[in-house]
């Protein structure tokens, strides 16, 4: 059997995947070990996660479609010709479409007296000040890619919103409205890819939304 050339690439960069891994996870063990950060391992591991996201994407269509980086930027809706001021303000609107989403919810809790706990500030509790660059810019990126550039195509909009909900499940928040709200972002998020055949709108309105929420976090 002839090994073509994309599943050699795919095979190495499945190595150097591995190799970053695990030397995350070894990092982030001597780190606790020397009680730098007790949480060290809760964080990295996160981030080795997200990476796992645009990672599995790339390998898939490398090794089983034999994609080569033209053609994967392609079809997941990066390429240039998919970038431009239209696609960018649908990013803005979508970002305030789910603003105006929090703010409804903010005016139900004072209505009713009901307290809606996101606890996205006890996931963030201990995290160091990488972890909160990472989760503005490099996570909307990685999940973007995966559930809105790959799943959407394949799986549909509505199926690959509820997966990319139930991502957030360990927010354990008041109401599962963390849930809620993501899988109406992936709903909306999805939608707009599909319409326009760009990820570049649900990319800035993921990293505006995630943006916010970190700067709520450290003021």
């Amino acid at each position: 059997m002839t090994i073509t050339q994309g599943a050699k690439r795919g095979a190495v960069f499945m190595l150097i995947f591995l190799i970053l891994f695990l030397a995350l996870m070894f990092v982030s063990i001597v780190l606790n070990s020397v009680g730098i950060s007790q949480n060290s391992n809760v964080f990295i591991s996160s981030t080795a996660l997200e990476i796992v996201f645009p990672a599995s994407v790339i390998i898939y269509l490398w090794l089983y479609k034999k994609m080569n980086g033209r053609d994967m930027i392609k079809s997941l809706g990066l390429s240039k010709d998919k970038i431009s001021f239209y696609v960018l303000g649908l990013g803005v609107l979508l970002f305030f479409i789910i603003s105006i989403l929090g703010i409804g919810v903010g005016l139900i809790q004072s209505i009713t007296g009901t307290a809606i706990n996101t606890n996205v500030a006890v996931e963030f509790a201990g995290a160091p000040l990488w972890f909160y660059l990472f989760a503005s810019v490099i996570t909307p990126i990685c999940e973007e890619v995966l559930f809105r550039g790959f799943m959407v195509p394949r799986i549909g909009i509505i199926v690959s919103a509820l997966i990319f909900g139930l991502l957030h499940f360990s927010y354990n928040s008041t109401f599962g409205i963390e849930i809620i709200a993501a899988t109406i972002f992936g709903l909306l998020a999805g939608y707009v890819f599909k319409k326009t055949g760009s990820l570049y709108p649900s990319i800035l309105a993921h990293i505006l939304v995630n943006t916010l929420a970190v700067a709520m976090l450290l003021k």
